[in-house]
């Protein structure tokens, strides 16, 4: 593919005098990706099961949660993410689950098979995935806790949109430009992931798009002819972290946790965050991401019903201070309330 020369000042951020940004945000999306892992298992804070399909089960109800994500507000048509997901256990008799323990509650026991599934829609600039995946999770008794190993095919649509492309130096003739308005392409990849928890412990390991697909139209590859298809945002990930639950008071509860993520593109980062619970009702926390973010938490639930919102400040050089992200979850809870 020809080589083109840049004219466009990348200081500007996507200030929009003209048609260039489309192409601007092509460009610089591989530079902006080193701020993030993976744009969408990075919500575990507002849900840990786009994280890992064992989580898939886990919780002593079936939980509904719809979630967006907004990055760097007040850049010209900033990464967005909108997800929807639900996940289940397979009731068994005699088995269920509960902060105390694993107890025997009859017909309203949990079993050992955790399901679930979701769809999710991330854009940025001219280029968009959107994806449905199917959570199966199984759980085996560890002790006084259970382990489970989940497993999540996931049906990928790689779009891109070239409406208003206009190369810098005026010459509309380069591959990219001169095919049809809007290509996309359908694979497929998978969520692999363990998950242990007990009545005051998790902690687990995952492994986010485990086939690490790659995305070509024609002869445009993600990045270049260097680095054929490889999109930063498809590649592997892998996950370990480790949580508890800390009973301070009656009506006060903290979790800390830690999580440790690699992607195969993008290296290595830590994420070290502390959550607060009151009463069961109300929430709050921190979050410190190494090389990309601070973020603050809020949430509150009133029965079979939560809200939580996040909001984060970038710390890496390569992003201005003022470009935050935002992130709203509602979370609704079906058979029986989160108490």
């Amino acid at each position: 593919m020809k080589k083109h020369s840049s004219t466009i000042n990348p200081e500007k951020y996507g200030v929009p005098g003209n048609k260039y940004w489309l192409l601007l945000l092509v460009l610089l999306i591989p530079i902006f990706s080193i701020a993030q892992i993976n744009p969408l298992a990075d919500q575990y804070l507002i849900n840990k099961f786009q994280m890992n399909p064992a989580i898939a089960g886990t919780e002593r109800y079936s939980p509904v949660t719809i979630s967006t994500r907004q990055q760097w507000v007040g850049f010209t048509k900033p990464p967005t993410t909108q997800a929807i997901s639900f996940h289940t256990r397979i009731r068994a008799k005699n088995i269920r689950f509960t902060p105390k323990g694993f107890v025997n509650k009859g017909d309203r026991s949990f079993g050992n098979i955790g399901v679930g599934g979701g769809a999710f829609n991330y854009n940025y600039g001219a280029i968009a995935h959107t994806g449905i995946h199917l959570d199966y999770a199984y759980h085996v008794f560890i002790g006084n806790g259970k382990l489970g190993f989940g497993l999540a095919p996931v049906l990928y649509q790689f779009r891109l949109n070239k409406t208003g492309f206009i190369l810098p130096d005026g010459n509309n003739t380069d591959p990219l430009i001169s095919g049809a308005i809007n290509e996309s392409i359908l694979f497929f990849d998978a969520n692999v992931g363990m998950h242990y928890y007990d009545d005051t412990n998790y902690a687990g390991l995952s492994i986010i798009q485990l086939f690490q697909s790659g995305v070509q139209f024609g002869n445009f590859s993600f990045i270049s002819e260097d680095h054929m298809s490889q999109n930063p945002d498809l590649a592997r990930t892998i996950y370990t972290y480790y949580g508890k639950h800390l009973k301070l008071t009656g009506d006060i509860t903290l979790e800390p946790s830690v999580y440790l993520k690699y992607n195969s593109r993008n290296g290595a980062r830590f994420d070290v965050n502390t959550l607060a619970y009151f009463m069961e009702t109300i929430s709050t926390g921190v979050s410190f991401r190494y090389q990309e973010g601070l973020g603050i938490l809020a949430g509150v639930r009133l029965d079979n019903l939560e809200f939580r919102y996040m909001f984060e400040l970038p710390i890496t050089s390569d992003m201005p201070n003022n470009f935050s992200t935002h992130q709203i979850m509602l979370r609704f809870v079906v058979g029986q309330p989160i108490d």
